[in-house]
């Protein structure tokens, strides 16, 4: 077993990133947890660059993430769940080197098809379709990343990947690309779920979604902050 599981002390506040509903001495953490995240920065981001962004320069990831836990309308559980992330963020990297080049090379073919898909629920229906069809079961834990992305495309489908979404007609969001935005969500989720389980953080059930909402938080952060370029 690589690195065996995830130290649980380690987390800060007892967040805890495995858990299960049927577990409720644990946080449950799954692509809703994402989708609200991501919504925290989208939807407070002008709050966020005021209160915590005093540097002149293009924030990181964890930096930007880390001023949104300061904007006081972001509400606790939310900034529960983004201290987790906070948390796990370093460990991603070494997750994602446990994928497979044969399985990068997958996901690569699989996100050529989606970037050709202007909405959610043609996604949606491409991965529901990837899965059904079996082409991906000898790839170890795709077809379950796959039903970690469709999770969160349904997620964010009423929020942050809906261009009439409220924030998106503010400032500087206006003329955001919302499909550029879930394109990115669901390649990181795919990937970070997949390198979870393969580096072995948790039982199963719980590392795709550990991986899943870490690796979507990241490259959506990461997407939100390019599509500002300038702006910061």
């Amino acid at each position: 077993m690589k690195g065996g599981f995830l130290v649980i002390t380690i987390l800060s506040l007892a967040l805890i990133a495995f858990s299960c509903t049927n577990n409720p001495g644990y946080i449950v953490l799954g692509s809703p947890d994402a989708a609200n995240s991501v919504g925290a920065a989208i939807g407070n981001v002008n709050e966020a660059k005021e209160v915590g962004i005093t540097i002149m320069a293009t924030p990181t990831v964890a930096q930007l993430l880390n001023a949104v836990l300061q904007v006081p309308a972001v509400s606790n559980s939310t900034k529960s769940t983004i201290s987790t992330i906070l948390d796990l963020l370093p460990e991603l990297d070494d997750w994602l080197a446990e994928i497979p080049g044969e399985t990068l090379q997958a996901v690569d073919q699989i996100m050529s098809d989606v970037s050709e898909l202007e909405t959610v629920s043609a996604a949606r229906d491409y991965l529901e379709d990837a899965v059904a069809s079996g082409d991906y079961d000898a790839q170890e834990w795709l077809p379950e990343a796959l039903e970690f992305g469709i999770d969160l495309l349904d997620a964010g489908e009423d929020t942050i990947y809906n261009a009439g979404w409220a924030p998106y007609s503010n400032p500087p969001l206006v003329g955001f690309n919302v499909t550029e935005l879930w394109r990115k969500g669901l390649q990181g989720a795919i990937e970070g779920a997949v390198g979870a389980t393969l580096a072995d953080i948790a039982p199963a059930t719980y590392a795709v979604k550990i991986g899943g909402v870490v690796g979507a938080v990241d490259s959506s952060i990461a997407d939100l902050i390019s599509q500002l370029s300038g702006w910061w």
